[in-house]
């Protein structure tokens, strides 16, 4: 694979880039996407509220997931009526990281759905699969059917790899750093809060509370992304519209032409597939991805080993109640919001200060690497 090159070079383009097909103004995607202009050219107001969506989604997922950290114990205890032993260690800790497992499967499936069908549907239908499975934990009577519900929870778990090409889609690269900063730090507040709320709730209100809280927020954020958010990617026309299209773009290409843009079952699922395979060509084809899937591998495995061992220290050697234990993770949060904080000041300054003393007009990614 040619290191120099962007990763996904060849992948289809935004939604401004889609092919023109008659008039100047009149695309395939405008009319699949009730005339929507360029994502690119769209009020900076609205843009940067669906950037606020965005992380709104990743401040809940987040917190669905770290919040049962600080009494998953005391969850393994009340369902199964295990206190203490190597089992209910097990079944506490498998509770809390299940989740990256299926966080970790999800975005090999979303990821080319999207690029299929476009972000809007895809995830529209994870958010609504994430609302299920969450309820499913809060009505779970057994730890392994929780278990179960926080894999689900997990594999629909969207944001994390819609979020950055949503961005990508409606800022151009010199803009994307600051979007990116913020949609990174909802996070780490969730991260952060998460945990503190949490052990309060289920101290005074029960574990369930935390979980129906969780639900709540998910529900929320699923009325605004139902109510206000836009499609930004470009998706090949259907079949079955290709006459309407025609009747109402007159002046429009040949109808053999429309009918090329548009791609039948077969070869869309071809595409799905194709998609799916991408990253592991992309993981195996790269030695700088390697490194960098490396490094984040050991960053979430040190980060998960904290998070299991810290709430049982502090439980058991200091005899902490869950809500005082819940605070003990704003720390974790405090470095990397000081990080997030250094990279929304500089990314793009720099970004832009590096390429603009080149001679050609093509941006540089690497001159995103400094601040790394």
């Amino acid at each position: 694979m040619d290191e120099t090159q962007p990763l996904l070079a060849d992948a289809r383009k935004p939604a401004d880039k889609s092919k023109q097909s008659g008039s100047p103004g009149t695309s395939i995607f405008a009319f699949l996407n009730d005339h929507d202009p360029n994502p690119q050219d769209w009020c900076t107001s609205y843009k940067w509220f669906i950037v606020g969506l965005l992380a709104f989604m990743a401040f809940t997922t987040t917190f669905t997931c770290i919040s049962v950290v600080p009494f998953a114990s005391d969850i393994v205890a009340d369902l199964d009526g295990r206190t203490g032993g190597h089992s209910t260690s097990t079944a506490s800790v498998l509770l809390v990281t299940i989740w990256e497992l299926g966080e970790a499967a999800g975005p090999l499936v979303i990821a080319p759905l999207s690029e299929t069908y476009g972000r809007y549907p895809v995830f529209n239908v994870a958010n609504a699969l994430f609302i299920l499975s969450t309820a499913l934990g809060a009505l779970s009577n057994s730890t392994a059917l929780l278990i179960f519900a926080r894999f689900l929870t997990g594999v629909s778990v969207a944001s994390n790899v819609l979020n950055p090409a949503i961005i990508g889609d409606m800022f151009p690269p010199e803009r994307r750093g600051s979007a990116m900063s913020m949609v990174l730090l909802a996070p780490l507040v969730g991260g952060a809060i998460g945990p503190a709320i949490a052990g309060s709730i289920a101290q005074t209100l029960g574990w369930r509370s935390v979980l129906w809280m969780s639900l709540a927020l998910a529900l929320a954020v699923e009325v605004l992304f139902g109510c206000f958010l836009r499609e930004t990617y470009s998706t090949p026309l259907p079949p079955g519209l290709v006459p309407e299209y025609i009747a109402e773009t007159p002046d429009c290409a040949d109808e053999e032409e429309i009918k090329k843009a548009a791609v039948p079952d077969v070869r869309a699922n071809h595409e799905i597939w194709t998609a799916i395979a991408r990253p592991a060509r992309m993981l195996f084809g790269s030695f700088v991805l390697q490194a960098m899937s490396l490094y984040g591998a050991v960053v979430f495995a040190f980060f998960y080993v904290m998070s299991t061992t810290l709430p049982g220290i502090l439980r058991d050697q200091y005899n902490l109640p869950p809500a005082i234990v819940g605070t003990s993770f704003l720390a974790f949060s405090v470095g990397s919001a000081l990080g997030i904080a250094v990279c929304n000041t500089l990314l793009d300054r720099i970004y832009s200060s590096l390429n603009a003393k080149r001679t050609d007009s093509k941006p540089l990614p690497e001159a995103r690497l400094p601040l790394a």
